[in-house]
């Protein structure tokens, strides 16, 4: 049952229609009944039987199977159709036919037989299949570009790894294209065009195969996991982007919240040892996404960051702290808020619950680090340095000491960096950091403060001085988008100085350093 099933969709696939079917087998009963020389007999009836019998029997299914690549098995199977002469079948039948008119009739034949044709045919110019060639090389314009972006590419060898149209044609085009796999594509060069990429798969398979270079599919969502990974645009045509490889140490994730909220939670995992570093975590709705993403990741938690003490940031945490329910917390970093100026100058906003909540189950405690500006940590090749903490400096800006006196530090390893800037907004501060940091406030990708609404102000030169390649902002499209909001127009403004712009939307959001 399950062979004519098979049997059945590999006729209609090849088929289509049933004109040419019926002409097939007309034309069978023709050279039947009219031919009348053996040899003929046999090349053109016999043989195409043969064939049928081959196509539509169950043991040629069975060993196709065995041997055939299944992935690809259907596209193979259905090439035994093209040894069925059908072309030449009907056209015999049809000079048999022909050949028993005269005059007039005979040229009346001719036209019906060529209107029957193109009846019951196809146009292959109407086929998508079949397009205009782009080029004098007859292959994809994308091709023709890639082929010229390397044109003056140093060396012998260009290691690449392209998704299945494009590969074909490379390897035509220019002999100095190599690829680790020949017809056989493997799993992870289809995630060169997933919608969804796993880009880790990728690194490891280039980093195992020695590739240098990968082509993605050009659509956003595609471009933008790898970009955001680390790798770099090497050249770009208009369907397809030309990626170097890039290799990271440590993989950080930013997670949305569960309760649909704005908040903060981001993973940093070392791919090598697995030391991980969480920064905040989130609202308490959020907790069993932070306890998920620990447990995945083997259960430790080698540092947690907490950049200030509000429910969007600290609320998980303490729920953890106080039930860790397996989850082992080394050590805990947090800025070191004086509890009687929290009190005197918290708003009804300002979360006192969370803070009580912190100070009663870490009373005692002795993994609890209170941080100092400047304080540098390092784990394996990651530093991690400081540039705001609660003293002096934040008590002096006056302004939203709950949320200014978040922990705002810098994770950097020799290739990518990153700035943190938990909830911090202010314009004093964002003045101060700007003069007393300077250059070393740049950073690849930036973490807009207060989740990129009522963040600092665009004409303190901050975003400047960070010149970001990616800005992320911890909220969801309810704050982004709305007018309520200053979010949208931050965006825009970062947009124009050529960052991109990620939130919730996209969210997990992964970014290799």
């Amino acid at each position: 049952m399950v062979s004519l099933k098979y049997f059945f969709s590999m006729t209609k696939a090849y088929w289509g229609n049933i004109g040419f079917a019926f002409l097939f087998v007309v034309g069978l009963i023709v050279i039947l009944v009219l031919e009348k020389e053996k040899i003929k007999r046999y090349a053109f009836l016999w043989y195409s039987l043969l064939v049928l019998v081959f196509i539509y029997n169950p043991i040629t299914l069975l060993l196709s199977r065995k041997f055939l690549e299944s992935t690809t098995f259907d596209q193979y199977y259905l090439r035994y159709f093209s040894l069925i002469p059908v072309m030449a079948v009907i056209a015999y039948m049809f000079t048999l036919l022909l050949k028993r008119l005269q005059g007039m009739k005979k040229l009346a034949g001719v036209l019906a037989s060529c209107l029957i044709i193109a009846v019951l045919g196809n146009c292959i110019y109407t086929e998508d299949w079949f397009t205009k060639a782009e080029n004098r090389n007859k292959v994809p314009q994308d091709v023709v570009t890639i082929c010229d972006l390397f044109a003056d590419y140093q060396g012998d060898v260009v290691r690449i790894m392209a998704p299945q149209d494009i590969a074909v044609y490379l390897r035509q085009m220019d002999s100095k294209f190599s690829m680790p796999y020949s017809r056989f594509l493997p799993d992870e060069a289809y995630e060169l065009s997933n919608p969804n990429p796993e880009v880790s798969e990728v690194v490891k398979y280039a980093n195992e195969n020695n590739v240098d270079y990968v082509v993605v599919s050009a659509v956003d969502n595609v471009l933008n996991a790898y970009l955001n990974y680390g790798f770099e645009i090497y050249g770009r045509t208009p369907y397809y982007a030309i990626l170097k490889v890039f290799t990271p140490s440590w993989i950080l994730t930013e997670y949305s919240m569960a309760s649909g909220d704005q908040g903060m939670c981001y993973t940093m995992e070392n791919i090598s040892d697995g030391t991980l570093i969480v920064i905040d975590g989130g609202d308490a709705k959020n907790e069993q996404t932070v306890r998920d993403a620990i447990n995945e990741r083997g259960g430790t938690v080698d540092a947690w960051i907490l950049t200030h003490y509000h429910q969007d940031h600290v609320d998980s945490f303490n729920a953890i702290y106080e039930n860790p329910q397996g989850i082992d917390i080394k050590e805990v970093y947090v800025t070191p808020l004086d509890a009687d100026k929290f009190y005197q100058v918290a708003q009804e906003w300002d979360d006192v619950d969370s803070f009580d909540k912190f100070i009663e189950i870490t009373e005692g405690a002795n993994n609890i680090n209170y941080v100092s500006r400047n304080d540098e940590l390092s784990f394996d090749d990651l530093k991690i340095t400081f540039f705001n903490a609660y003293d002096e400096v934040v008590e002096d800006c006056v302004e939203d000491i709950p949320n200014n006196d978040s922990l705002v530090f810098k994770m950097e390893t020799a290739n990518r960096s990153m700035l943190i800037c938990g909830d911090c907004h202010s314009r004093y501060m964002a003045d101060y950091l700007v003069n007393t940091y300077g250059d070393k406030l740049q950073s690849d990708i930036l973490q807009c403060g207060h989740h990129g609404n009522n963040s600092m102000p665009e004409d303190t030169e901050f975003y400047e001085a960070v010149s970001p390649e990616v800005a992320i902002f911890d909220t969801p499209d309810k704050i982004m988008t709305s007018p309520n909001y200053t979010a949208g127009a931050l965006a825009a403004y970062l947009q124009q100085l050529n960052a991109r712009i990620v939130w919730y939307k996209s969210a997990p959001n992964v970014f290799g350093l």
